[in-house]
């Protein structure tokens, strides 16, 4: 009986072709790999997909305890119940916001719970400060005291977040021990403290609304029709030459055109070469008046040989080469051995601060890498109306009692509606923070309430 069942197996042996059950093994085989790492493949999507998400919310969450910061600092200085009023809106909305990215990120209840009860309670009370401001009711001394302990915990918070932002970006901490260090971190955060003190607060608000450097009131107004631009529309070939008087003590190697373009304004474009320099220049030239508008070129700058006041008058020196006379330098920035630095417009005096020319000055040579003339072209124009309705004395009686006025400017400064407000511009100085208060000229009204920030990069403002 056996030997017959060998028999029939050794013929369906014989039977079956060696090669097609090598093919057939191989395509199983092959089938079993694909899927297998498809299956991979799917498992490291959804996991970078579910990384995205905790790293938006990381990057939103830090950028919203950063403004709480810089928004309680600008709310110790501030004297009036109409910024009052303003700022304590904004504080309330980005603790709110900080606090629901806080709450996407994977870490157990009570890995951020001290962080996130601060926000909450820190959105209560500013709530409860905003009803009182809007009830016409000033701070009293005692607010303003906890209103300083608010900004030393979020300035102690944002840092915390950063570190940790710092460490997860950096590769040093994946995101599934963020628990781990997240408990470490605020341990020994002075957020306990300040909840406890705080734990008081009126009820919950539970419904609410949905960062290269550009100084104070970068954002330009920019209007329909260039004011700068009152004359003739330029050929290309009027452009090219302006190009040429651009670079008129340099040798160029060559211009090419690159063609025009509109959009905000009609422009014609240019790549320079010049034989002594590696970068490209690509230049853009105002169709009408023949105007430099950008300037775009980079390179890397290995030392600093010039001060940035020497940066500031090759800057200046350009600009006055281009027939530009009539600005002054106000805000910035030093990075990688290039200084960005504003210009701003002037007119008898005044500031005009929408009036606004960026320049990039590598700090090894000197050199001018980069110019932006947009706020400049769009808006300086010859103001009729400049003169304050009251004194400054009258202006610095809005201030805070306790500011130190270091300095004060006359200022034109934009407006969220696109208007422009005459006002007296005070740099002052108070609990070792420094500001910059507007109070408009005409009514005596507090405009704007910034925040100077002194970095090893030059000077910012928030």
């Amino acid at each position: 009986m056996i030997e017959k069942f060998e028999i029939k197996i050794n013929n369906l042996k014989k039977k079956i072709n060696k090669k097609a059950l090598a093919v057939v093994i191989f395509m199983v085989f092959t089938a079993i790999c694909i899927f297998s790492v498809e299956m991979t493949n799917n498992f490291k999507r959804a996991k970078q997909s579910e990384q995205d998400v905790y790293n938006k919310a990381m990057y939103e969450m830090v950028g919203y305890v950063n403004n709480v910061e810089n928004e309680l600092a600008k709310l110790e200085i501030t004297s009036t119940p109409k910024m009052m009023t303003t700022t304590l809106a904004s504080i309330w909305k980005n603790s709110n916001l900080a606090k629901e990215n806080l709450e996407t990120l994977p870490s157990s209840q009570n890995s951020m719970s001290n962080a996130s009860k601060y926000l909450s309670q820190l959105s209560d009370y500013c709530y409860s400060l905003l009803k009182q401001t809007v009830a016409e009711e000033k701070l009293t001394d005692e607010q303003f005291e906890s209103i300083d302990s608010l900004y030393e915990s979020s300035k102690e918070l944002a840092s915390v977040m950063q570190d940790i932002y710092d460490d997860l970006n950096k590769g040093r901490i994946k995101w599934n021990e963020l628990e781990k260090v997240s408990n470490e971190e605020f341990q020994e955060d002075e957020v306990v403290t300040t909840t406890a003190n705080i734990s008081k607060i009126g009820k919950t608000f539970q419904e609410y609304e949905g960062l290269i450097y550009d100084g104070a009131f970068s954002d330009h107004l920019l209007n329909q029709t260039p004011k700068f631009l009152t004359g003739e529309e330029v050929s290309v070939d009027t452009a090219k030459k302006k190009v040429e008087e651009i670079f008129k003590n340099e040798e160029i190697e060559y211009i090419s055109d690159l063609g025009d373009s509109s959009g905000l304004i009609d422009l014609y474009n240019f790549e320079v070469k010049l034989k002594n320099k590696e970068n490209i220049k690509n230049i853009s030239i105002t169709k009408k008046d023949a105007r430099l508008y950008l300037m775009v070129s980079d390179r890397k700058v290995e030392s600093e040989n010039i001060s940035m006041d020497e940066a500031k008058k090759k800057g200046l020196d350009f600009l006055n080469s281009l027939g530009i006379y009539d600005v002054k330098d106000t805000y910035y920035l030093k990075t990688e051995n290039m200084a960005i630095i504003n210009y701003a417009g002037t007119q008898d005096g005044v500031i005009l601060y929408p009036d606004l020319i960026k320049v990039k000055v590598a700090l090894d040579d000197g050199e001018i890498c980069s110019v932006e003339s947009q706020g400049y072209i769009f808006n300086h124009t010859n103001r009729s109306d400049i003169k304050p309705t009251i004194s400054v004395q009258t202006a610095k009686k809005v201030l805070n009692n306790n500011i130190e006025v270091i300095s004060e400017d006359i200022a034109i400064i934009p407006t969220e509606s696109k208007n422009e407000i005459l006002t007296y511009e005070f740099k002052g100085k108070m609990n070792k923070k420094e500001f910059l208060i507007y109070i408009n000229a005409k009514t005596g009204e507090e405009e704007r309430v910034l925040l100077i920030l002194e970095t090893e990069g030059g000077i910012l403002t928030m």
